[in-house]
């Protein structure tokens, strides 16, 4: 028990002593937000080609990061304890070692299944997603959006952050809500709130799948509570 006891006395301290988020294997959560991403893009956009994706970082949860650690733990002590045993450390009866690898290994095992399956693993993801935009002049602008998306892989909000290829400053992105003629059921399955967003307004998605967030312009962002309110006044 010497193990688990010393395990304890280090997580007691807190995710200070362990090493920083970015030694958490992040490559399926990166591969979740990517494809959220770009079904959240095809149900905004009027149409986008050519994506690529940059500068992706999860801000994982501390509870997440120190039961990652515990796991990980665990797993060294196994491992190390293993090790004693060839090594002719253990200076224990066979008896007395299958007892204490067996307490090992069922607490590894059980601290890698409440890893595994954690809930709230992430505060927020960020990723950089550039992507050929259609454009109200009728042509395509490769816009990049910094996109911000919660626990559960929905985007949250996305800022343009830049674009290349701008005909002049009045280009503006076509959505599918904006679409009219003989896409008009396309445009009617959209979001019934969807705008332009180059004017610096405020974006609210709803699509259950792939979005409940914002696109917004770097240059002017406005909370969602404030757009709420001002379509209020519209109405009255």
């Amino acid at each position: 028990m010497k193990y688990i006891l010393g395990f304890f006395a280090l997580a007691f301290f807190g995710p200070s002593l362990f090493a920083q988020d970015d030694e958490i294997d992040d490559s399926q959560d990166k591969l979740k937000v990517e494809a959220a991403v770009v079904k959240w893009a095809d149900s905004v956009f009027y149409s986008h080609s050519n994506y690529k994706f940059e500068n992706f970082r999860a801000e994982y949860s501390e509870g997440y990061f120190i039961a990652v650690m515990r796991a990980r733990a665990y797993k060294e002590r196994v491992t190390e304890f293993e090790q004693d045993k060839a090594a002719g450390r253990f200076k224990g009866t066979q008896e007395s070692y299958d007892s204490e690898h067996k307490t090992l290994t069922d607490a590894y095992t059980k601290a890698q299944t409440d890893a595994d399956n954690y809930k709230e693993r992430a505060d927020y993801y960020l990723v950089h997603f550039w992507s050929n935009i259609q454009t109200t002049d009728g042509i395509t602008v490769y816009y990049e959006h910094i996109v911000k998306l919660n626990n559960n892989y929905q985007v949250m909000e996305a800022t343009i952050n830049s674009a290349i290829g701008k005909k002049d400053e009045n280009t503006q992105i076509l959505y599918k809500k904006d679409v009219k003629g003989d896409d008009k059921k396309k445009a009617d399955s959209q979001p019934a709130d969807i705008k332009p967003v180059d004017s610096g307004t405020h974006v609210d998605t709803t699509d259950s799948g792939a979005a409940t967030g914002s696109v917004t312009s770097s240059e002017n962002t406005t909370t969602t509570s404030g757009k709420t309110k001002k379509e209020k006044k519209k109405k009255k």
